[in-house]
């Protein structure tokens, strides 16, 4: 990350990329591990893909934010291989996450193609011979810069105090300042090279995070303070002479605003006369319809009374004018009649046979009187003579 770090600073990233794209540089770290925000993280490093293959000569559309990142990535991929470069061993879902070893691989390539293309190359370094003694403090600022970095904020203290108490016993000894007497050690280079490597792994290296580190912020800061210097007087202008355009523009209409005032004040006041008309008639409107609302109210109910006494009357005279009754009457007398005259007829026919019976019964219990030849006739006779009576009293 450092090296790809490195050579975006030779391109200058930071003015042409960031600025324009309003990205924030990168930290040491920034694709080497997740970040809390993935969808952030992928947009910046296929803005940087773009930018890389515009660079080299080869156009590319840079994936919006929000677009399906498997189809984003797999379009990366498709122009590495139009590109001319190896991307077998990368899969789209490595390059999907924003981070890797797929992202820094496929940042490298096109870095190195880049450089290529503009004509940079990188020879091997060249180190000048060792014909002479090696300066241990010397040695061990070239050799582990980055410990002392780390380091000699903490022994600086101890390493003055130290000096001086040497310098000031050598003056002592001398007699002279001991700063004009070059400094010899008696430890052989080879050794302090072995001492140093065998204590490099026991210290402890802490860095700060780069994400809050004040160097890239103050470059930043720089950087942004620089580009509002450039364009400031320009874009001054332009707003000078927009607000002045813009004060012009307000001055003719406040002007044109009394002119229509003054010509239109009758027309205005004509307006005013005939609102409070409308809205003394609009009242009248509602008051009235209120009234008619009301009345129409009333009139329905009236209409229902009248509905319902109309059906009560027309109710009434239909039974009134009913005859079935009487006919059922009639019906029912005559019926009666018709039994009377058949039980009258029974109540005769038996009259006659219990009076026939009672005469025989006295014939036989006389015996001089002369019975009558033939008992039928006689019966029949008294039958019905009986019969005719009854008949007659009916």
């Amino acid at each position: 990350m450092e090296d790809i770090i490195e050579k975006l600073k030779i391109l200058n990233y930071e003015a042409d990329f960031c600025l324009p794209k309003t990205f924030r540089p990168l930290t040491r770290t920034y694709f080497s591990r997740a970040v809390h925000n993935p969808n952030e993280q992928f947009f910046y490093f296929t803005s940087l893909v773009a930018w890389l293959m515009e660079m080299a000569g080869h156009h590319f559309q840079a994936p919006g934010q929000f677009d399906d990142p498997n189809s984003s990535a797999t379009a990366i991929i498709y122009e590495l291989k139009n590109m001319e470069f190896s991307v077998k061993d990368i899969a789209p879902g490595k390059l999907r996450v924003g981070n890797g070893d797929a992202v820094l691989h496929v940042l490298n390539i096109l870095l190195d193609k880049v450089l290529t293309h503009r004509g940079w190359a990188f020879k091997p370094p060249e180190y000048p011979a060792d014909n002479y003694d090696e300066d241990v403090e010397g040695g061990d600022e070239a050799t582990d810069d980055d410990i002392q970095d780390d380091v000699l904020s903490e022994s600086e203290g101890d390493e003055e105090w130290y000096h001086a108490a040497v310098d000031a016993a050598e003056y002592d000894a001398l007699g002279h300042d001991p700063s004009a007497v070059a400094i010899e050690t008696s430890v052989h280079p080879d050794d302090w090279r072995m001492e140093l490597e065998r204590v490099t792994p026991m210290l402890k290296l802490s860095r700060r995070n780069e994400s809050k580190d004040w160097r890239s912020h103050l470059d930043w800061i720089w950087s942004l303070l620089e580009t509002i210097e450039k364009w400031f007087p320009e874009v001054k202008a332009q707003l000078d002479k927009i607000t002045n355009d813009i004060n012009k523009g307000i001055e003719k209409i406040q002007k044109r605003e009394l002119i229509l005032s003054q010509q239109f004040e009758i027309w205005v006041d004509h307006f005013r006369t005939q609102k409070k008309d409308h809205m003394a008639i609009t009242e009248n409107h509602r008051t009235s319809s209120e009234g008619v609302g009301t009345l129409t109210n009333e009139l329905v109910q009236i209409t229902e009374m009248l509905d319902s006494v109309k059906a009560e009357i027309s109710g009434r005279e239909e039974k009134m004018t009913d005859t079935s009754p009487l006919v059922k009457i009639k019906e029912s007398m005559n019926k009666i009649k018709h039994e009377v005259k058949e039980m009258e007829l029974r109540i005769g026919v038996l009259q006659h046979a219990t009076l026939h019976h009672k005469l025989r019964q006295s014939n036989n219990s006389k015996p001089g009187v002369n019975a009558p030849k033939n008992p039928d006739e006689d019966g029949e006779g008294l039958g019905q003579n009986s019969g005719q009576q009854n008949m007659s009293s009916a």
